[in-house]
């Protein structure tokens, strides 16, 4: 009598758990269901976002930033972003244009200034589209560019380069512009050696590296033997010839001197992939994005000055280090 009594009791307790065990994993189910339902949400809910670049999508081209610009805004933001390269004609622009609006983008970025005449007809007839340029211009309440100038280090880059040439002709090599949009390299340079004379050099692309190298050669005649090269491409060849012909070169985009660690003098780092970062923030910021052109600056990490190489002493990496915190503290003011 007492053992059956006891076997009741021992199934009644069984009963319970098994029933618990039950409940915990309904609870658990429904907990995955639901979170799958609300992660599909958000999936639908995302905004639709639209990349355009003229360029080719390569390795060091200028429209590879704009992928990198894709990725780390889909990383960090809810956007699905669609990535259209080439479209490098005006009629093309506009048929992009009208296809990533059917399909329901409400942000277009224009990963360069030749978008910003054909962004401004477009965001004339479309007010609830935002359309953004990198660089260039904006006419109407919906367009918005964001630019920056690394010129406040190009003045450092300038000191570099006026620490480790010894003809006293440097040189610059520039992919569409005469020198004159970024004139601070100069200006540093002029500062710390004004007997140095300055050689400008113009491409014509950012990826045409037989054209850059035939002009390279032209400034080597003229005695330069430091070259600041502000291409994408094409500082590959100018860097391959500067090791041949052992000079030195200032880089630029990234830390080029993984391409001749003894020849790469420092670069002058450009992430414009943070560009991106920050038209999101603004974007989705309560405040919302502003109209008009925004200067971003160094805090938002779109431009640095890159590690300098085992050319210099270290006196003449410290000097540079207090002439940039001398700056930074408003010390030091060049003309």
């Amino acid at each position: 009598m007492q053992q059956s009594k006891q076997l009741r009791i021992i199934g009644f307790i069984t009963l319970i758990v098994v029933i618990a065990l039950v409940g915990t994993i309904v609870l658990k189910t429904k907990g995955i269901m639901l979170e799958a339902e609300t992660s599909s949400s958000r999936t639908i809910e995302k905004t639709k976002v639209t990349i355009l670049t003229s360029d080719v999508v390569a390795d060091q081209s200028w429209g590879s930033l704009a992928y990198k610009g894709q990725l780390k805004i889909e990383e960090q933001f809810p956007v699905n972003v669609t990535l259209y390269s080439e479209v490098n004609t005006e009629k093309l622009m506009f048929q992009t244009i009208k296809k990533a609006i059917q399909d329901g983008s409400k942000l277009i970025i224009g990963h360069g200034r030749e978008f910003s005449e054909v962004f401004a007809t477009s965001a004339l007839t479309n007010p609830d589209v935002r359309f953004v340029t990198i660089h260039g211009t904006a006419k109407y309440p919906n367009q918005t560019v964001y630019t920056f100038d690394q010129g406040e280090i190009e003045y450092f880059a300038g000191l570099a380069a006026a620490l480790k040439t010894k003809t006293n002709r440097v040189g610059v090599i520039n992919p569409t512009k005469s020198g004159d949009e970024y004139p601070e390299f100069e200006t540093g340079l002029a500062y710390y050696k004004p007997e140095v004379s300055i050689y400008t050099k113009v491409v014509g692309s950012r990826d045409d590296g037989k054209k850059a190298v035939e002009l390279m050669k032209e400034l080597l005649a003229e005695g330069v033997d430091v070259i600041y090269s502000k291409g994408n491409s094409y500082n590959r060849d100018v860097i391959d010839l500067a090791k041949k012909e052992n000079v030195y070169v200032i880089g630029y985009l990234d830390d080029q001197s993984y391409m001749g660690k003894e020849h790469v003098l420092t670069s002058v780092m450009n992430d414009v992939s943070q560009t991106y970062v920050a038209i999101m923030n603004d974007f989705f910021s309560e405040k919302g994005m502003n109209s008009g052109k925004v200067i971003l600056n160094e805090s938002h990490g779109v431009y640095s000055l890159a590690p300098f190489g085992p050319m210099f002493t270290e006196k003449e990496i410290q000097f540079i280090k207090k002439e940039m915190k001398k700056y930074d503290r408003r010390e030091l003011m060049f003309p």
